[in-house]
């Protein structure tokens, strides 16, 4: 026997006993313990999956980006995330850009199918080809403005698969194009564009690419530095063969009337983090925004979907 006190009384408490409750007490902890470190090594294991934590991860087989996350390293903090929903079809149900500063959707379209028309509203659609690719673009010149002119975009590619070519025209005048943007490739690299007036011949923007040689990523961004209205559905859908190499750095130009350069915006691409399967992870963009690109200028991550 010997004496403990409690809240000021004394109370007799048998050795015996009490070394089971000490034993009992030591268990329930190894046992807390146990669960506590099995619950983290889940976790962690789930927080690796497809994120830019390292270089030792594997993607899978057959995969394409289904999202982007973009953060502001500096003021570590998140700017928000593009996500598009892939079913097990691989068919892009809906898209939605979330931004995490203002904690509000910015753009969420849910396309439906028809036959060989993907409409992304009640006035807008694409339409495939027989090789799935995007095949022309039916819009209005002000998206936000049912009554605007309508258009047509025919999408021209080389015999290799590659996007050579976007030829617009308006739908009242089908064959009379007025406005076209041509791409330029070498070594399987998107190199240039030039997008023209073609009622005046003046150059509306032109844009320059450059690439890392010794970097080959897995179904990697569509770089297409005309795009802006459309620029959501670039990830998501099928524009042709992608560049061969990682992007380094990608430099637009904007001009007015009489080809009078206005402003340009330039975007630089570092620390490129990869998978084991040659899949990007995370990306630094330095510089400006850049419009073709539907994230902010920041670290860029990657999450995919696999087949």
């Amino acid at each position: 026997m010997f004496f403990k006190k409690k809240y000021g009384t004394l109370r007799i408490v048998p050795v015996e006993l009490n070394i089971k409750i000490q034993s009992m007490n030591k268990l329930h902890l190894l046992l807390f313990a146990t669960i506590v470190f099995a619950l983290f090594s889940c976790e962690k294991e789930k927080s690796l999956e497809n994120s830019g934590n390292g270089s030792d991860l594997i993607v899978g087989v057959n995969c394409r980006i289904s999202k982007i996350v973009y953060t502001d390293t500096a003021a570590k903090r998140g700017l928000g995330s593009i996500e598009a929903a892939i079913n097990n079809l691989d068919i892009v149900t809906r898209i939605t850009q979330f931004d995490s500063i203002f904690n509000v959707i910015d753009f969420i379209a849910t396309p439906t199918y028809v036959n060989d028309t993907v409409y992304i509203n009640a006035d807008e659609y694409f339409v495939v080809d027989i090789n799935k690719r995007i095949s022309k673009l039916h819009a209005l010149e002000d998206p936000t403005d049912p009554l605007s002119n309508q258009y047509d975009a025919d999408y021209i590619y080389t015999s290799s698969g590659y996007l050579s070519a976007k030829s617009y025209a308006f739908s009242a005048s089908p064959g009379l194009p007025f406005k076209l943007v041509s791409y330029t490739y070498a070594g399987g690299n998107l190199m240039q564009m030039t997008y023209t007036d073609l009622l005046t011949g003046d150059l509306i923007s032109n844009a320059d690419i450059s690439y890392y040689n010794n970097i080959i990523p897995k179904r990697y961004l569509y770089l297409f530095p005309d795009e802006k209205n459309y620029s959501h559905f670039n990830q998501y859908f099928n524009f042709g063969l992608k560049s061969y190499n990682a992007v380094k750095s990608l430099k637009i130009r904007n001009y007015d009337p009489g080809n009078v350069l206005r402003d340009s915006t330039v975007a630089a691409f570092s620390n490129y983090i990869m998978s084991l399967d040659n899949y990007v992870l995370s990306v630094q963009m330095a510089g400006d925004d850049q419009q073709s690109i539907p994230a902010l200028a920041g670290k860029l991550s990657f999450s995919y979907k696999c087949k």
